[in-house]
Formats: structure tokens, sequence, C-alpha cells
């Protein structure tokens, strides 16, 4: 970590205070910092440096699951109760019954410290006589300098350090070589103090979900310090001396987001004349998400709960066609039949494809074809390139993703947005406008100061429907007034409740049937009784 102290002294946009060389970096900072915001990165591991002019909003309303799971489990660990599955079922309900938990994660952290629990019974009997010894392990490389790994730290008598790595889901494929937040793990645990005796060094990531569990690393202190040198320490160096801008999935956690100067300023695009109860950020795939369940959203964008793969087919068709339209379109070249092909002709886009996922989108991305907008004279700008800003009167972090931008032949600035539909087509705009959150989310853009990455003198938004046996294009002048308002008018409208909700209730339908989350949920349980007793 050394050399690090000058790091962010220069100045910067917005301005910042705070002392920049105190530095605390995880390993999860490692692992996902360095390809991310360079000054994003840079100032998550500056703890004590801020920016002068805004704050942002933590959401206190629900508590951090992982952090409740690893307490209560390593907390039973001697429990006498726990040797029996009714006798752990009910020290876990019992310490559970002290925090105050949505049902859907309450449910989940019931599974989950099971899961951890069966996991580390599997792992003493590989190592036996571990006992947990604390929580996030710290070492302290330099004057005014941290490095340390979120997880539980268990040792030995014989000489065994093993730290833990949990996630949500099962464990995935172990890499050929260890990954940063290994070898950041690895060694802090190897300088740990007492370092007396310790010969080996273990991390283990378990998946919660299913009490999987693999050996990621597994050597002696020495070899800890030299894979934290060649895998961990370019990364770290990396995100230390961070001074690039560039938004992305973190800003939704970066502590200068509302003023930094490299997000689009959008103040009044979701038209809430007030903060909500945090610093959100939110898409109008989030907006239809939560106005199917509001439950749904909590659990998979907030609480980041396993899913399965159970989406509708129209969502699973929907995937399908734009990721062949996106592929196809990156060319800069007209989509033709030849595109299309089979779908085991190699040379076709469609060549990845089952049998049945080509028979059910093929005739989209004929339809496709009739009306696909690149030409010679086109000038593709982007595709599905996404467009961050902020809301600073919501408080509100925005995500758009037009599926293409580019300029025509009359050099007029083009938004175009597709969607398929099994549906009737809409019969004329405003029948599109209102079937298509997204029209009014993308006008929106532009009502809100958006102007795009091309300077034009005209510019529309263009909505491409396609069923299985027609395809239209709706479009609507971006510089029209009313149509403007009338957009930001619907974007309120349906931003309202999302804005101001903290409980995230359950709203149990027929969507329950391919909701990924279902199983961690109550309310779909109940509902799926309740359908089985009326069929």
């Amino acid at each position: 970590m050394g050399g690090s102290a000058a790091v962010c002294a220069h100045t910067v946009r917005p301005n910042l205070v705070g002392r920049t060389n105190i530095l605390k970096i995880s390993a999860t900072d490692v692992q996902e910092r360095a390809k991310t915001c360079g000054m994003g990165g840079a100032l998550k591991v500056r703890p004590d440096v801020r920016g002068e002019a805004w704050q942002r909003r933590w959401d206190d309303s629900h508590p951090f699951l992982l952090g409740i799971i690893r307490e209560i489990a390593c907390a039973i660990h001697d429990d006498p109760r726990i040797d029996t599955w009714h006798g752990m079922q009910s020290v876990i309900s019992e310490r559970l019954s002290q925090i105050s938990l949505h049902p859907a994660t309450r449910r989940y952290a019931e599974h989950a410290i099971a899961g951890y629990l069966e996991a580390h019974d599997a792992l003493s009997a590989e190592t036996p006589g571990l006992k947990f010894r604390s929580f996030d392990p710290k070492i302290f490389p330099e004057p005014g300098g941290t490095l340390w790994v979120w997880g539980p730290l268990y040792e030995d008598g014989n000489g065994i350090r093993e730290v833990r790595k949990m996630r949500f889901g099962s464990v995935r494929e172990k890499p050929v070589t260890p990954e940063p937040w290994t070898a950041v793990a690895a060694h802090v645990a190897s300088l740990f103090r007492p370092t007396q005796n310790i010969s080996r060094i273990r991390v283990v990531e378990i998946g919660l979900e299913d009490s999987s569990f693999q050996v990621l690393f597994d050597e002696n202190p020495e070899e800890a310090r030299s894979a934290f040198t060649s895998i961990a320490l370019p990364n770290l160096h990396k995100i230390i001396r961070g001074d690039t801008y560039h938004p992305g999935s973190f800003c939704k956690d970066c502590k200068i987001a509302g003023s930094c100067s490299a997000l689009e300023k959008l103040d009044g695009f979701l038209g809430q004349s007030t903060p909500g109860s945090a610093t959100r950020s939110v898409s109008a795939r989030d907006i239809e998400l939560y106005k199917t369940c509001p439950a749904q959203w909590f659990i998979t964008r907030s609480q980041h709960l396993p899913q399965k793969d159970s989406s509708g087919p129209a969502s699973h068709r929907g995937r399908l066609v734009h990721g062949w339209i996106a592929k196809a379109h990156s060319r800069s070249v007209r989509c033709t039949v030849q595109d299309i092909g089979s779908f085991d002709d190699p040379d076709s886009f469609t060549s990845t494809l089952s049998p049945d996922e080509y028979a059910e989108i093929q005739p989209f991305l004929a339809q496709h074809v009739e009306i696909c907008p690149v030409r010679d004279e086109t000038q593709v700008i982007s595709i599905e390139a996404p467009v961050y800003g902020y809301d600073a009167l919501a408080d509100v972090i925005i995500v758009s993703a037009p599926d293409m931008i580019y300029v025509d032949a009359d050099d007029s600035l083009v938004i175009r947005e597709t969607k398929t539909t099994s549906r009737d087509m809409p019969q004329d705009d405003a029948e599109a406008f209102d079937q298509f959150f997204a029209v009014a989310w993308l006008l929106s853009l532009f009502a809100s100061g958006y102007r795009g990455p091309y300077q034009s003198a005209s510019a529309r938004l263009e909505l491409e429907v396609i069923t299985s046996d027609a395809s239209r294009v709706f479009e609507w002048d971006l510089k029209d007034k009313g149509v403007l308002r009338m957009a930001q008018k619907e974007v309120r409208r349906r931003v309202k409740s999302w804005h101001g909700d903290v409980t995230w209730a359950a709203t149990p339908g027929r969507h329950c049937t391919w909701c990924p989350v279902r199983g961690w949920c109550p309310e779909a349980q109940r509902d799926d009784e309740s359908n089985t007793e009326t069929e």
C-alpha cells in the first residue's frame, strides 16, 4: 500500500473534504473496484473523504442481511440444541425473532443460517478443532492504512487459520488461479496477529442456499503473501490511484453520486418534489417490476437473494430477440433474412439457440428485418449503452438503456426502443404510449435536459413493436413540449408509490408462477395453495 498517501490530493470536482491519506481497503474493493469508475474506487477506500456539497443518505429501514446471518450462525456454534434439526430451527427462530426483517428475507435467513451450520460441520470434519475467533480480520501495513476482509475467521490449535467467504446462492466454479478477493483474504489471515505458530492458511467459499463449499486457497503463509503480491497488489494500486470518472452500476453506492460531474443532471426526472427515505437508484424496468410486485423488486434489486430461472415466457422471448438484434446491429449493417438462417446455421446469429427457442423467435426476427432501421447512410451511435443521471429533487440515480441510438440520413438523432409482444399491435401512438412504459421514460429523459451523445437540430423517439405476424414503428418528436409533459406526468404517477415505499409488501397473483424469488416469499406460497384448492 506504500506510496498511496498523495493520491487524490489533486483538485477534483465536486469539491472534496477529508484526509486523503487514510485508507481502508477490503478484499471486496480489490476484487471489484479495479475495473469500475476510478474516482469512485479511490473515494470508496478513503473513508474520511466526502463530498462538500452532498451526502448520500443510506437506507437503515432494513438491516444488512449477510451480517445477521453470519452473526447468528457463529454465535450458536456451541449451542447444544443445534445437534438436532428441530433444535437448530428453534434456536434460529428464537434469534431471528429479535430482529425486524421483511418476511421474505426472514425466510431466507432461516434457510441460510441452517445452510451455513451444515457447511461448518462438513468443514470441521475436514479440519477438526477449528473455532470461531473473530469477524473481519484487519492488518495495518502502513500508518493510516488498513487492509481487511469481510468474513468470519476460524483457527485451531495446530496452526490452521481459515477465512470464509459467504455467498447468497451456490459456490461458483473454482477459478484456475486465486482471484484478488482470495489473495487479499489469505494475506490478511497470514499477518493477522498473533502470527506465531500459524503454518497453514485456508480460504473457503460457502454457498448459503445449498450448503455447498469449496476450498479456494490452502497454503502456507509465505504462499499467501506471494499470491497477494502477484494477484491483488496491482489491483490495489490501481484503485488507490484512480482519478477518472466512468458512470456505471456502482454509482448507486457512490459517496459523491449526487454531485458527480460525470452523471447527467436530470433534476425533476421522476416528478417527485421531495426525496424518499434514502438515496436510491431506479430504471424503467425497476418501476415495471415494482408495479408487478413490490416484494419482488425488494428481494431481487435490494436484497439480491438467490433467483431461480423462472421468468415468464414473454420475458425470455424478449431477451432472445433483443440479444439477436443487438448482435446484428453491432455490425452497422442492415439485418437480412440470411442473418436469421436456421437454428443450426453456423453463419447466422441464431446458431446458439435451441430448436424450440428458434421456433419461438424466428417469426419476430423476420418481422424486424422488414423494418430494420440500419441503412448505408445510418450512423450507429450506441447499442444498449446505459445512460446514468441524477435527479436532485428525488435524490435518485437514474438509469436508462436505450436499445439503440443512431443518426439517420437527415442528420436527425433517433432513439430506438424495441418491444416484442404477443398482444394485439397498438392502433396508434397513444395506445403504444400507454402500453409501453419505456416510451414515457425515454421521453422524460429529454424533458429533463438530456440531449444525447450527438447534437442535432432534430430528434425523435422510435418505438419498434414486433409481434409474430406484424411490425410497426411509432414515433414521437423529442421537441414536442406537449408530448414531453405527458411523459413526465406518466413517470411521476408510476414512480410515486415506489419512491415512498419502505415496506415492500407482496402482491400475490398470476405472476407468482414465474417469479424468480417465489421460494423466499411466504405470500407466493399461500397463493400457490389457494390456486391448488380452486382447481
